[in-house]
Parts: C-alpha cells; structure tokens; sequence
C-alpha cells in the first residue's frame, strides 16, 4: 500500500510542504510499523546517496536565496561516508514517538499510541513533526 508522507521544506520566503509516496507491507498498519518502515525507506534512500557518492551539485539562486534566510548555505553532500543502521534509527525513532519529541498525524488526527492502527487507504497523507523546545532546560 502506497501513502503520501509530507515533507516541510523549512525556508523564510516559503514553508515549502512536497509530498513522497512511500510503499508499506499493508494497507492496516500500526504505529510502530508505521515507524519501522518508513525509517527503514528513509535509511535506505540516505545509504544509497552515501555509497553513490553524489557529486556536488550547482545551487540556483533562488536555492542560494532560500538559504541564506535559513542562515546556512550549503550544496547538500554527505561528508560523512558511514552508512546509517536500520536498527538504530528505528529504536531512536520509536523512542522519539514514545517521548514527545515527535508527533504523527494521519491527515488531521494526531496518532498517540504505538499500538494505535490506521488504514493507509483511508488516509490522504502522514505528517512526521519534530517537536522543538523553545524555551527552558534540559531535563
């Protein structure tokens, strides 16, 4: 089953939101697989780019422009060539979820619960927000 996770592309002119398409095992999934897999497709397209080895690329300038709002300009290459782990990203992730640190949402409902199922055909996209501190200590 095939669903469409959306992307924010953070920039000061435009709060780009694109959208992937990602192939799941099943249209009835849980949370937790819901994780799994779309951190083992997100680890597998960045393994993929270090062992590619992906030659730098010019930058337009509206790219440039982009950029320099956000307050690093940078051509997006992997310096570090050390491929990432399935199983440490998914346990970071799922540890993540459990924290608060990131949140889900299937179209407008908020997911909560690992054990929580959604059917992917009845969804029209998944957003992943990563939860940011603005103020305070650490814990």
């Amino acid at each position: 089953m095939e669903a469409k996770i959306n992307v924010k592309s953070v920039s000061g002119k435009k709060n780009k939101i694109t959208t992937i398409n990602i192939s799941y095992t099943k249209d009835e999934i849980s949370v937790r697989e819901l994780i799994e897999e779309t951190v083992q497709y997100c680890v597998e397209k960045y393994n993929e780019r270090v062992e590619n080895g992906e030659v730098l690329k010019a930058l337009l300038p509206q790219e440039i422009e982009d950029m320099a709002t956000q307050g690093k300009i940078a051509f997006e290459t992997i310096y570090n060539d050390k491929t990432a782990d399935v199983k440490t990203a998914t346990f970071n992730a799922i540890s993540s979820f459990e924290d608060g640190i990131v949140a889900i949402f299937a179209d407008k409902l908020r997911l909560e619960k690992l054990e929580e199922t959604i059917k992917l055909s009845e969804i029209e996209s998944i957003t992943f927000i990563k939860l940011v501190m603005l103020a305070g200590r650490m814990w």
